[in-house]
């Protein structure tokens, strides 16, 4: 019964928050206008660019501490259509402390159908650090994923636990830098990443022990600026070298992300070529600093 009144709190508070769900609130809206570059028959990338009306695929809305109120991402999952809203996720806070969010949903080829899917609750300790994250199917008021967390003496988050058995466990050096991170299933390691640090890069390797016969094992490179940004990260499989992946991230003066571009390995020229970028368009009534933008910056995903 409590999770039921807590999950209808959440409908309410979020149409108080906002009646019509597609409104802009809060002080700044972060658009991510994505631009794909399109193939020929065999699948080579051309100089066609999808998205020429510049319309975003997300849109984030943050208050002036860069707490997310609202995300909206748009295309469903029959209908691509930018124009079409396929999700809406509304977010409350406490003292800045995230408590609940509700996420509403479209499966269909409009929007006419979006309703509220999921629900999340946010619990803490005295330490203000994240312990519980529970999600509820609104429909049903069940429980359909957990996950509780676990820390060090540093407060990093040492291990997420989303059953007994199945657990992702964290190390961290006396930086307090990740040095591993391993997934536990059914009390086996199952894949793991060690991490090494090299001037101004994070060096990862990946590999699994999944005892197949298979090598799924791969090396990720992340290279920082000055100013501890993070520039660019690469990914290649050990055992294919012609396959890769790389990121390449723009900032502009008061250290907000600009520019996104993707690109893969080509294995006919051993380059790398663009396959898509994003653009980052800024509405703000407040001025930025550093420090705004570097939250804000963590909440989009690369």
């Amino acid at each position: 019964m409590k999770k039921t009144l807590f999950i209808y709190f959440l409908i309410l508070s979020s149409y108080s928050f906002g009646q019509n769900l597609k409104k802009k609130i809060g002080d700044i809206e972060i658009q991510l206008i994505g631009h794909f570059y399109k193939r020929n028959s065999d699948y080579e990338l051309t100089k066609r660019k999808t998205n020429k009306s510049n319309r975003p695929s997300k849109k984030l809305f943050f208050d002036s501490n860069g707490n997310l109120l609202k995300k909206i991402i748009f295309g469903t999952n029959h209908n691509s259509s930018l124009k079409l809203i396929g999700n809406i996720e509304v977010f409350n806070y406490s003292k800045d402390n995230l408590i609940s969010s509700l996420q509403y949903y479209s499966d269909c080829y409009c929007e006419k159908q979006i309703e509220p899917f999921s629900s999340t609750k946010y619990t803490y300790n005295k330490k203000g650090q994240l312990i519980d994250e529970s999600t509820y199917h609104v429909n049903t008021d069940s429980l359909t994923f957990k996950t509780t967390f676990e820390y060090d003496e540093n407060s990093n988050n040492t291990k997420s636990i989303f059953n007994p058995t199945y657990y992702y466990q964290r190390e961290f050096d006396s930086l307090n830098r990740v040095t591993s991170l391993k997934q536990i299933y059914d009390n086996n390691l199952k894949w793991e990443w060690n991490y090494n640090y090299l001037d101004n890069k994070r060096i990862g390797i990946f590999q699994t022990h999944y005892n197949d016969g298979k090598d799924y094992s791969k090396k990720e490179i992340k290279t920082y600026n000055e100013k501890g940004q993070l520039i660019e990260s690469e990914e290649k499989y050990t055992s294919k070298l012609e396959t890769g992946d790389k990121i390449k991230i723009y900032y502009s003066e008061n250290g907000l992300i600009k520019k996104i571009e993707y690109y893969e390995f080509h294995s006919s020229n051993k380059e790398y070529e663009l396959k898509s970028f994003t653009f980052i368009k800024v509405k703000s009534e407040i001025d930025f600093d550093f420090k705004l933008s570097e939250i804000i910056n963590e909440q989009i995903e690369l």
